[in-house]
């Protein structure tokens, strides 16, 4: 059979004043209607879970050199029409098989323009001015506020690189030992982030290998089976981002009345956290990204990208992006508008349910809801039970019904939310309670038993690769409502036992104190890493070599640079920036409340109509002192 993948040497074509280098998806056609090979290579081809697709060539072409024939003097000639001539030619004397070339065609010159538009000029303005306020804040903090031991503006001192580096560096520690004694999420928001990682850098692997029949004998492969199945690993993010919710809220409502306004805060304060440096990292990736570099995967690695994000971004920011189907503008932070609109669910259910009974019901409810949703889904539009990772899923996943229809959508990872608010809810009140746990500990084996139980999870989705295995539509749908649930389950056991110290193996790996640095840096790893990956890949010129010491140094390789890349994103943008809002917040709400003081007064004594209290004018000083 042909090639599927081929490059002509990149440099060596552009090095040529007038070279034109294309990259073109070629379709494998005959005239006759009983061709063997052709026969041959598409029955080899419908095995789609695991072989690639014979029958469509990806390949780079020096135009100039390889189809020189073809092209003449004449440059401005049809690209397609040469490409299908000088191809033609080639598969009729080797194959005798001719092609026909689909759209697009991407060309890269010796000679690009590079145009800088009014984007490019806004975003380059807005980092400059960042850094140069990044820098007059730690002159600041360093020599006025250190130095002349003055207690310095906040709004000020939020954006000193001194202050937000001790901020990262610090242990950490919780004054409130009950929150202290969830530090085992340290340990598994950053062995999660890992894995996501590693999952996604088989990118470049997909894109262009040069033994594709390597990435087809690994789904024979049980370790391999592990990496294709772990994305419902993310659904650890949900359970832990329900469980800090519920919790951090219990634990709000011991001194504060749980009121309906209380919800726009919530909301406000959890949109505050995740945006400045969202919006940093989508800048870019919409802007100087395309600058970065060149290659003959540029086009499908990069640029597609950066159109869609200049088209779709305002979806990002909105967190709606998990619900449009035709961008891919960072496709994996369909996560985050997931979790917004989950958190936003959870807010209203954890404020506005004021009983434990109310709230139990609504749980339930949505717990129910969150496993027959999907199946029903599954069921009715006839999806995958998982999101099967084919060699060719990976290089245009956006086309994809199942990750489109399924996989991200906010309503289809709700089950694992609610469970997580749930557990925080349970943790709470086992705590407050003074619950004894130590009767429980002779069920610690138990506890054991949840890593194995996940590796299981993602063991018996292999069965969906199988090529003996057709599993009917009711099978696909039980497995999609229930996989999820199953796997929250477990993780939540599993925190329930490093929370209470049932067991003692997991929970000092988990608890290490050595997680907490990269814990703090994991949201900013999330956000760049895709596009370090997408970076790296565009700028290959020749196909990957595969082995297995191979792909693991080049994953390694992903989760260190994206690691180095989050710490200056961390201090200079999303720490700053993030402190600065959530003080602009704090300090509107303080004034609203100062407003509504009563102007009258009696010997410095105010009254306070919301509260319906008193209030002495040194005590307004301090406060709006504090604040300031």
């Amino acid at each position: 059979m042909p090639q599927v993948y081929h490059l002509d040497d990149y440099d060596h074509c552009l090095i040529n004043p007038d070279g034109i280098y294309c990259t073109a998806d070629i379709d494998i056609v005959s005239n006759e209607p009983s061709n063997e090979l052709l026969t041959m290579m598409r029955n080899y081809s419908d095995y789609k879970r695991k072989h690639f697709n014979y029958t469509r060539l990806h390949y780079g072409i020096c135009m100039t050199q390889t189809c020189k024939r073809f092209m003449g003097d004449n440059k401005t000639e049809d690209l397609k029409f040469i490409i299908e001539g000088c191809f033609n030619q080639s598969l009729w004397e080797n194959y005798q098989l001719k092609c026909r070339i689909s759209d697009p065609i991407n060309c890269n010159y010796n000679k690009t323009n590079i145009q800088i538009d009014t984007g490019d000029i806004v975003m380059a303005t807005f980092l400059i001015s960042l850094i140069a306020v990044n820098c007059l804040s730690s002159i600041y903090d360093i020599v006025i506020v250190k130095r002349m031991h003055y207690q310095g503006n906040r709004f000020i001192t939020s954006f000193s690189i001194p202050h937000n580096y001790s901020k990262l560096m610090s242990s950490y520690k919780n004054f409130d030992s009950r929150e202290d004694r969830l530090k085992s999420f340290h340990g598994l928001r950053t062995i999660t982030i890992i894995c996501v990682i590693l999952c996604h850098s088989f990118l470049p692997v997909a894109v262009g290998p040069e033994n594709p029949r390597f990435i087809e004998m690994q789904y024979e492969n049980i370790f391999h089976l592990f990496f294709i199945n772990g994305t419902i690993l993310v659904q650890t993010f949900f359970v832990m981002s329900g469980c800090l919710l519920a919790y951090k809220l219990e634990v709000y409502a011991e001194k504060h009345e749980m009121r309906w306004t209380l919800i726009p805060k919530v909301i406000t304060g959890f949109y505050i956290k995740l945006t400045p440096s969202y919006i940093v990292v989508l800048g870019l990736t919409a802007t100087w990204l395309r600058y970065a570099g060149s290659g003959p995967f540029w086009e499908i690695a990069v640029t597609k990208e950066v159109q869609d994000c200049r088209t779709n971004g305002w979806a990002n920011l909105l967190y709606v992006n998990n619900y449009l189907d035709s961008t891919l503008c960072m496709a994996h932070t369909w996560y985050l508008g997931a979790n917004m609109q989950m958190y936003v669910i959870g807010s209203i259910v954890c404020i506005l349910a004021r009983s434990n009974r109310s709230k139990k019901i609504l749980l339930i409810l949505l717990f129910i809801l969150g496993i027959v949703t999907p199946a029903a889904q599954t069921y009715f539009q006839d999806l995958d039970a998982i999101f099967i990772v084919t060699p060719e899923t990976v290089r245009a996943f956006e086309n994809n019904v199942t990750f489109n229809k399924f996989y991200r959508r906010g309503h289809t990872n709700m089950v694992n939310f609610v469970l997580g608010l749930a557990l925080g809810i349970f943790i709470y009140r086992l705590q407050v309670n003074q619950v004894d746990m130590v009767k429980f500990k002779k069920y610690r084996y138990l506890f054991l038993l949840t890593i194995p139980a996940v590796f299981g999870l993602l063991f018996l989705g292999s069965v969906f690769y199988k090529d003996e295995f057709q599993a009917s539509v009711v099978t696909k749908a039980v497995y999609a409502g229930l996989i999820k649930p199953i796997f929250g389950v477990i993780c939540a056991l599993f925190i329930i036992g490093c929370v209470f110290k049932i067991d003692n193996v997991y929970r000092i790996i988990f608890e290490w104190d050595g997680w907490k640095i990269p814990s703090k840096l994991s949201y900013s790893v999330f956000l760049l890493h895709f596009m370090i990956i997408r970076a790296m890949t565009g700028r290959c010129t020749t196909l990957t070599p595969l082995n297995n010491l191979y792909m693991i140094e080049k994953s390694l390789n992903y989760v260190i640079m994206s690691y180095i890349a989050a710490i200056p994103l961390f201090l200079l943008v999303d720490a700053p920036l993030t402190e600065f809002l959530k003080n602009c917040l704090e300090f509107t709400i303080f004034k609203t409340k100062i407003k509504s003081i009563q102007p009258e007064q009696n010997n410095g004594i105010y009254l306070n109509k919301d509260a319906d209290t008193f209030i002495d004018e040194e005590e307004i000083k301090g406060r709006i002192d504090s604040v300031l």
